[in-house]
C-alpha cells in the first residue's frame, strides 16, 4: 500500500463505503453556483468521487475534477454525471497535476487538510481568472445529534488507540482560522441539512469510510470497535433500527492572499 497521507482512499473497502457517507445540504450548491463569478470553468481539488464536480458539472461548461485516488474516481464514473462530457477527471496530488488555463470557481472539499499549502496555493494563483472564487468545504458527519455526548467520549477512547494521537474536540471551530495564511476568507456559511435517515449498521459502516477509523487501520480491532459503537447508537435508533441526525457542512469562500 502507499504510505502517503490519505493512501486508505486507495483501498477498495474505504472506497465502497464512501457512499454511506451524508449528502451534502443542496444549499451549498446553490451558493457555490450563485456565488461564482461565471459559469466557464470549474476546478475541483481533490475530488473524491466527484461529490461536488458531478453535481455542479451541468453548471459549468468545463468541470476539471483531481484525486490521487484511481479508484475514488472510477467510483464517481459509475455515479450520476460521472461520465459528463464536460467532466474531466486528472489522477493526481493536486500539488502536481497538470493545469491549463484559468478557472472562475476553485474548490476543496473534504480535502484541503490533506495537501502541501505552501506547494499548492502558489501553483493556483497562475490559474485564476482575474474574477474568481475559492472554496474550502468540510463537513459531513452527524451535526449535535442526540448521541454526542456519548461519541465524544468514545472517539476519546479510541482516536487515541487508533493513531496516537489526542482526540480534539470542538474541531469545526478550526475551520474558519485553518486556512488564513493561504486564504483571505470573504464569507462564512454553516449549512444544516434536512433529516437523515440511516440504519445503525450503516452509520457504523460509514465511519469505516473516513482515514481515522478505516478498517485496515482497525485491522483485529474493529469487531470490538463496531460492538462498542452499536451499544452506543442502539438506544437512539427506532422501532427498525434507523438513526435520525441532521449533517452541518461548512463553507468558507475567498481569495488566495498571494
Amino acid at each position: 500500500m502507499v504510505s502517503r497521507i490519505g493512501a486508505s482512499f486507495e483501498d477498495a473497502e474505504t472506497v465502497d463505503l464512501y457512499l454511506l457517507r451524508p449528502p451534502y445540504p443542496q444549499r451549498l450548491y446553490d451558493l457555490l453556483i450563485e456565488r461564482s463569478p461565471s459559469n466557464q470553468r470549474l476546478l475541483d481539488l481533490g475530488c473524491g468521487h466527484g461529490k461536488i464536480a458531478r453535481h455542479l458539472s451541468p453548471h459549468f461548461e468545463e468541470v476539471t475534477a483531481i484525486d490521487p485516488s484511481g479508484r475514488m474516481m472510477a467510483l464517481g464514473q459509475t455515479l450520476e454525471n460521472g461520465l459528463a462530457e464536460n467532466l474531466h477527471w486528472v489522477e493526481g496530488l493536486a500539488e502536481d497535476a497538470p493545469l491549463s488555463g484559468k478557472y472562475d470557481l476553485i474548490v476543496a472539499a473534504l480535502s484541503i487538510h490533506w495537501m502541501d499549502h505552501a506547494r499548492l496555493f502558489p501553483k493556483l494563483a497562475k490559474h485564476l481568472n482575474p474574477d474568481y472564487l475559492f472554496g474550502v468545504i468540510e463537513g459531513d458527519d452527524a451535526h449535535e445529534p442526540p448521541w454526542q455526548e456519548d461519541l465524544e467520549a468514545f472517539l476519546g477512547k479510541w482516536v487515541p488507540e487508533v493513531t496516537g494521537k489526542p482526540f480534539l474536540q470542538n474541531r469545526s471551530n478550526q475551520f474558519w482560522t485553518r486556512y488564513t495564511k493561504y486564504v483571505e476568507v470573504t464569507e462564512k456559511h454553516e449549512l444544516i441539512s434536512a433529516p437523515i435517515e440511516q440504519s445503525v449498521s450503516d452509520f457504523i459502516l460509514c465511519q469505516h469510510s473516513r482515514d481515522t477509523f478505516t478498517i485496515s487501520k482497525l485491522g483485529d480491532r474493529r469487531e470490538r470497535f463496531d460492538a462498542e459503537l452499536e451499544e452506543l447508537l442502539r438506544p437512539h435508533a427506532d422501532e427498525n433500527s434507523n438513526l435520525t441526525f441532521r449533517s452541518c457542512t461548512r463553507l468558507a469562500t475567498g481569495k488566495l492572499a498571494m
